[in-house]
């Protein structure tokens, strides 16, 4: 039987992998599979209260190193959730916000139409600027541009009367598409802030996961040491070297 010499010990962290898990997970795989030998760990400790209580591995600090796995898998659980209302709240903010720039962009339609109309005569004295209007204007490179942009133009077709926009009420279903557009981007800001609260002191987490599950395994190397070729098959549910002992 081969020496598992590649074993996690608590001067020999599990590595993490370059690659990460696939998006929505709060671990990437080498974090998942620290907690995976760590649950393999306890299961194996707590099967054998009496030996371990030897070594001060009682079952009140098992249940502490218990409940540590448990909230790491809570918490990659409860991420997944949040990270996908994230990911739904910034699909929904950019759909708004395209509506609302198209509607924009009717506005400034609007604006050179006048201009065109008004200039046909060639009397400088009626012609309509369209200064204003933000032509040309990238609107949607930030959220706080759109904003202004936005009420920049529905101010100005409020008070120049332009084609399709002579009353209010020609001009609410614009702020309503603002309004909406706001409305998802604080949705959005609100399920980012839950994501990256979620994510609060994972590396505490993980660290006393793994200094238990590195005590417990020490423990169990001198319970049944690696010179007893009888002890391999309980070393090896404890995930410690079968031949040798375990190194700092």
């Amino acid at each position: 039987m081969s020496d598992s010499s590649n074993t996690p010990s608590a001067s020999n962290p599990p590595v993490t992998p370059a690659h990460d898990a696939p998006a929505n997970h709060y671990f990437n795989l080498g974090q998942i599979e620290a907690i995976d030998l760590a649950d393999s760990v306890f299961a194996a400790a707590s099967a054998r209260p009496e030996q371990m209580t030897l070594r001060d591995i009682t079952p009140t600090w098992l249940e502490g190193f218990s409940a540590a796995i448990a909230e790491a898998r809570r918490r990659s659980s409860a991420t997944y959730v949040h990270v996908t209302e994230a990911k739904k709240a910034t699909t929904d903010a950019t759909k708004a916000a395209a509506k609302l720039v198209t509607a924009l962009k009717q506005i400034q339609s609007a604006a050179k139409q006048k201009h065109q109309m008004l200039a046909e005569d060639g009397d400088p004295t009626t012609n309509f600027a369209t200064d204003a209007y933000l032509i040309g204007t990238r609107m949607d490179a930030s959220r706080a541009i759109l904003r202004q942009c936005a009420d920049t133009l529905i101010t100005r077709a409020k008070e120049d009367s332009l084609p399709g926009y002579k009353t209010p009420e020609l001009i609410t279903p614009v702020e309503q598409l603002l309004t909406a557009y706001l409305g998802t981007k604080d949705d959005q800001a609100d399920t980012t802030v839950d994501k990256e609260l979620s994510r609060i002191d994972r590396d505490t987490l993980l660290n006393t996961i793994n200094r238990r599950r590195a005590a417990v395994q020490h423990a169990a190397d001198a319970l049944w040491p690696a010179s007893e070729e009888s002890n391999r098959p309980i070393r090896k549910a404890f995930g410690i070297p079968l031949n040798r002992s375990m190194g700092l």
